[in-house]
């Protein structure tokens, strides 16, 4: 039996890591499709007939399902297939089956059955129809024909691009916004569910601020010190990470330049593996540090963004309590990246994503969280140590001189003038 196994076109891929917030992972997805067909290494028909069965469960309709089209492999199993019922209008789903690293899929999982479960959540992720835990599968709608912001900005459409980030902060912020103070609803969902090790921000920042020794290791290695007060504003980083009060919110955890589906004028959030709450402003802040895109286009994005949470979150209401917290939850980003960096990079480069390489992505993410930190006390520390870390690594790298330079060329970006 042969199917159609959508892979990645390598000759137009042009993509951002994804990256585990709570672990030294790094894994780089690729959006962009060609059709081949291959033999097939799955039990195809047990699958079908699992996903009838839960679809019946679940909506109450029998159903028969076909034409199983496999859109990814890696980590979890996804297929497209066509629905067949007299009783349900539904006439495809997304059938996913966990298989690596089980607590991102039941993550993956418990997100959208919560997101399903919010009326005022509707139209943020793709429905939750219905899973088997013991099969580890679940079915999800199918969104469709459409695009993601990867291809958006692979294109060269600078107008399509600057609607595409404003619609997508907008929505970011909407996911945050519906699904402030229901904490609880969450984790009854996501506990009731296997594979809970590692769940949660506590968690989180926890084990970032256990890894600050890879953080000083970084120092030693370009033969500089910390400024005084550093291990201390880790701290502080760490505390509001931890506990961020009026800005506990329901996130995505992973907003890779895939990790979206875009038609009809209107955005979508995908893969919610990395799904939890935490800071609100922890998705956001990616675009300036992890996934750096210019400056203008980072200012626009925060602009949309705030302006969609200020309508329930008074704290995001506060200019000066946004501003803190979005250079704060810059810091924390930006001094991840260390944790996940090998610091022989100094010597020898590597590839990170495509045609960005991790020395890039360091000094751009130290670069911007000496910008990001400048104006406020608490942070000093940290746009000190940023700034020291950036000198020291000019002297090793002296064609680094602008970070901005550096930054990935997508280009539907590139005249720089998108807003």
């Amino acid at each position: 039996m042969n199917i159609i196994v959508e892979t990645a076109d390598t000759a137009t891929l042009y993509s951002f890591p994804r990256i585990d917030a709570g672990n030294d992972f790094l894994r780089t997805e690729h959006c962009g499709t060609s059709k081949r067909a291959v033999e097939n290494p799955i039990n195809f028909d047990g699958l079908l007939h699992q996903a009838g069965l839960v679809f019946q469960k679940t909506t109450g309709c029998s159903a028969a399902f076909s034409d199983p089209v496999v859109v990814k492999s890696q980590r979890s199993l996804i297929v497209r297939c066509k629905v067949k019922s007299a009783q349900s209008e539904i006439a495809s789903v997304i059938i996913k089956q966990v298989k690596e690293q089980a607590v991102r899929g039941f993550s993956d999982w418990a997100s959208l059955t919560f997101l399903s479960g919010l009326r005022e959540a509707g139209g943020i992720a793709p429905r939750f129809y219905g899973g088997d835990v013991e099969s580890r599968l679940f079915l999800i709608e199918d969104l469709g024909e459409g695009k993601n912001l990867h291809t958006i900005l692979a294109d060269t459409d600078p107008m399509a691009a600057r609607a595409a980030l404003q619609t997508l902060a907008s929505q970011m912020a909407r996911l945050h916004a519906v699904t402030m103070g229901k904490q609880g609803l969450f984790e009854n969902i996501r506990f009731d569910l296997p594979e809970t090790d590692g769940i949660g921000c506590e968690w989180e920042a926890r084990h970032w601020l256990d890894n600050r020794t890879k953080i000083f290791a970084w120092f030693k290695a370009l033969e500089c010190a910390p400024p005084a007060g550093f291990d201390r504003c880790l701290e502080y980083i760490s505390g509001v990470f931890q506990q961020p009060g009026e800005f506990l919110a329901f996130t995505h955890g992973d907003p890779a330049p895939s990790n979206n589906h875009f038609a009809k004028n209107h955005a979508w959030l995908l893969d919610f593996e990395y799904g939890t709450f935490r800071h609100a402003l922890y998705d956001i802040t990616a675009w300036n540090v992890l996934c750096a895109l210019p400056q203008d286009c980072v200012r626009e994005m925060s602009r949309c963004f705030r302006e969609e949470l200020a309508k329930t979150c008074a704290a995001a209401r506060d200019e000066a309590r946004f501003a803190e917290a979005w250079a704060c939850l810059c810091a924390y980003r930006a001094l991840a990246i260390l944790t996940w960096m090998p610091v022989d990079i100094i010597v020898t480069n590597r590839p990170w994503a495509d045609q960005w390489t991790m020395r890039e992505a360091v000094f751009v993410a130290l670069s911007r969280l000496k910008q990001a930190a400048a104006a406020f006390s608490e942070l000093e520390a940290a746009g000190e140590a940023a700034g020291i870390l950036v000198k020291s690594m000019q002297k090793h790298w002296p064609e680094f001189e602008d970070a901005e330079a550096l930054l990935p060329q997508w280009p539907a970006l590139k005249n720089r003038h998108v807003f």
